[in-house]
C-alpha cells in the first residue's frame, strides 16, 4: 500500500509541486477575514452556514457547506480566513488537475512538462480565477469539480478502466451539489466519448454510472436535515417538499436567467471583452485562437467537446442579469487555458523549426547550443508575466475594511436592538459577526427584503419571539412590510437600519449615529 502511494506521488510530483507553489502564492494574497471585494459579499452567508451547518442561499450548496464546515474547524486565524483558505486549496487542486489534463492531451510519445506547466499556471494567475481563490465563494470549488471530471473523462477516452467513468459520475453529482452550472458539461461529455460508445453504452456500465451519479447528488439530503435543526442561516426554512424545491431550483434567482435588457447587450460585450483580455492578455487570446486551430488539426473531437461545453455556458452567463455574472465562467477559463497550451505547443514547434533551419550546425545557430529550449523558455515566461502584472489587482492580504465596517455597526448599539438590513453586504456580514463570531448575540437581525417570503417570516418569528413580525392578510410590498416591522417594534425596542431607502422616509426619520454606518429609526 505504501509503495503504491509512493509511486502515485512520484508520478505526479511535478504537478503536486506546481500546485503547492500556486497555493503559496494564493495564501500570500489571501483575505485575512471576511471581505466584500472581488464580488465576495456572499462570503458572510456561506461562512456562517458552514460554521453552523445551516442552509445558505439557493440552491443551498450542500457540498460546499459540508466542506466548509470541515475547513472552518481548522485552528487558524478567523473563521472567514479558514473558508477563504478553502477557496485557495481547491483553486490549487484545480490547477493540479489542469496540469494532468494537459498531459492527457499531449500527442503520443510526448512527455515534456513545459506545456502542462505553462497551461496550468496561465490559469492559476488569470485575474478572475486568482481573485476567487482568495475569498470565500463557491467558484473555485466549481472549477475544481469541472477539472477533475474532465480529467476522468480524458483518462477514460485514453484507455483507463470503468473506474474513471464512475468516478466522473460521482464527482458530477457532488459538483452539482456545489454549483448547478456544472450541468453544462453533460451534453459535451457525449461528444467527447461518442467514439468510445462500444465500451460504455451498455447496461452493465450505464446502470452503475447512474447509481454513482445519484450517490453524489444525494448530498442534497443535507438540506432538510440541516433545516430541521433550525440553524441561524436557514434559507427556505425547509419544512415541506415545496420549500425544498424552492431552494434547490433557485427559484428566487430564476428571474435573472436570460433577463439582460436589450439596451445593455452592447455594454456587456465591451465589458466582457475587457474581462477576457485581462485574464491572459490580448497575446494570450491570440495564442488560444492558434490552439483552437491546432486542435482542429490534431484532436477535433476534443475541440467539439470544448465548444459544446463553452458556448452554452457563455450564452447563459452573458444573459444572466447580474453585474457579477462573469464569475460563472471559471470552467470556461479551464478550456481557454487548454486552448492556450495547445497554441503554445504549436508555436514552440514553429519556433524550433524556424531556428533549426537558420543554420546547419549548433555552433552557427543564433543562441548556440540552447536553440532547442529558447521557444519553451519564452512560453514559460508568459504565465510569469501574468503573475507579476495581476498580483496587485487581486491581493487582499491587507484588506480589513469589512471587519472594521461591521465592528463599527455593532459596538455601540444598545442592548436588545432590532437591526434591519436590506443589501447583501450588511446582512451577510452581520450574520457572520453575530452567528459565527458570536458578537452581540443580544441583537435581532432582520432583512427587510426577505420579509416578502413567508418562510422567512416564519423563521424570524421562531428565532426572535420577542420581536413582532408583521403577518399581512393581503399581499403587500417588501417596503410596506418593513414599515410595519418598524411600527410594531419602535415602542418596545431600539430600532436601527443599516441602509435605509427613500421609500421608508415617508414614514420615518433615520438619525445617523455619529460616523457609524447605522441609523436610529424614529417615527416622523
Amino acid at each position: 500500500m505504501i509503495d503504491a502511494v509512493f509511486k502515485v506521488v512520484q508520478r505526479n510530483l511535478a504537478g503536486l509541486a506546481l500546485a503547492a507553489l500556486v497555493l503559496f502564492v494564493y495564501m500570500t494574497t489571501l483575505a485575512p477575514d471576511i471581505t466584500f471585494e472581488h464580488f465576495g459579499a456572499d462570503g458572510g452567508d456561506l461562512t456562517t452556514a458552514s460554521w453552523t451547518l445551516g442552509v445558505p442561499h439557493p440552491p443551498g450548496y450542500p457540498t460546499y457547506t459540508l466542506l466548509g464546515w470541515f475547513f472552518a474547524r481548522f485552528p487558524l486565524e478567523s473563521i472567514a480566513y479558514r473558508t477563504n483558505l478553502m477557496s485557495a486549496v481547491f483553486a490549487a487542486c484545480c490547477v493540479f488537475f489542469v496540469f494532468k489534463i494537459a498531459q492527457e492531451l499531449q500527442p503520443d510519445g510526448e512527455r515534456s512538462l513545459v506545456i502542462p506547466v505553462a497551461t496550468s499556471t496561465i490559469l492559476a494567475f488569470a485575474t478572475l480565477f486568482w481573485s476567487q481563490a482568495v475569498i470565500t465563494e463557491v467558484y473555485t470549488l466549481l472549477a475544481f469539480f469541472a477539472a477533475f471530471v474532465l480529467w476522468c473523462l480524458l483518462r477514460y477516452r485514453n484507455g483507463a478502466g470503468r473506474w474513471a467513468l464512475w468516478l466522473a459520475a460521482i464527482l458530477m453529482g457532488l459538483g452539482l451539489g456545489n454549483h448547478l452550472s456544472l450541468v453544462f458539461i453533460l451534453p459535451a461529455t457525449l461528444v467527447l466519448l461518442w467514439s468510445e460508445r462500444q465500451r460504455w453504452l451498455r447496461l452493465r456500465v450505464i446502470t452503475p454510472l447512474i447509481g454513482f451519479f445519484l450517490l453524489g447528488l444525494s448530498v442534497y439530503i443535507y438540506l432538510p436535515l440541516a433545516a430541521s435543526g433550525e440553524p441561524p442561516v436557514n434559507w427556505g426554512y425547509i419544512t415541506s417538499w415545496e420549500r425544498f424545491w424552492w431552494v434547490v431550483s433557485a427559484r428566487q434567482y430564476q428571474a435573472f436567467v436570460f433577463a439582460l435588457p436589450g439596451e445593455d447587450i452592447s455594454g456587456r460585450i465591451a465589458e466582457w471583452g475587457g474581462v477576457f483580455s485581462d485574464q491572459i492578455g490580448w497575446w494570450g487570446l491570440i495564442i488560444s485562437a492558434v490552439g483552437i486551430f491546432a486542435f482542429w488539426v490534431r484532436d477535433r473531437t476534443y475541440l467539439y467537446f470544448s465548444l459544446v461545453w463553452a458556448v452554452p455556458l457563455l450564452i447563459y452567463a452573458f444573459f444572466y442579469d447580474t453585474i457579477d455574472a462573469y464569475v460563472f465562467l471559471l470552467p470556461l477559463l479551464i478550456l481557454l487555458a487548454v486552448w492556450w497550451g495547445e497554441g503554445a505547443r504549436l508555436l514552440i514547434l514553429i519556433g524550433q523549426e524556424f531556428t533549426a533551419r537558420r543554420a546547419k550546425t549548433d555552433a552557427d545557430r543564433p543562441l548556440g547550443v540552447f536553440w532547442r529550449w529558447w521557444p519553451p523558455f519564452i512560453v514559460l515566461l508568459l504565465p510569469l508575466a501574468s503573475l507579476t502584472t495581476h498580483w496587485r489587482e487581486v491581493d487582499l492580504s491587507g484588506d480589513y475594511s469589512a471587519p472594521i465596517y461591521l465592528t463599527q455597526i455593532l459596538e455601540d448599539l444598545p442592548e436588545n436592538s432590532l437591526v434591519v438590513t436590506r443589501r447583501d453586504r450588511p446582512t451577510f456580514g452581520l450574520w457572520y459577526q453575530v452567528y459565527a463570531n458570536e458578537q452581540r448575540t443580544d441583537l435581532a437581525l432582520v432583512n427587510a427584503r426577505m420579509l416578502a417570503y413567508l418562510w422567512y417570516r416564519d423563521q424570524t418569528k421562531a428565532r426572535y419571539p420577542h420581536i413582532t413580525i408583521p403577518s399581512p392578510a393581503t399581499v403587500i410590498t417588501a417596503d410596506e412590510l418593513a414599515r410595519d416591522l418598524f411600527m410594531l417594534n419602535l415602542e418596545d425596542h431600539p430600532v436601527y437600519a443599516t441602509d435605509p431607502v427613500e421609500a421608508w422616509e415617508a414614514w420615518f426619520d433615520f438619525v445617523p449615529e455619529g460616523d457609524v454606518p447605522v441609523y436610529r429609526v424614529r417615527l416622523k
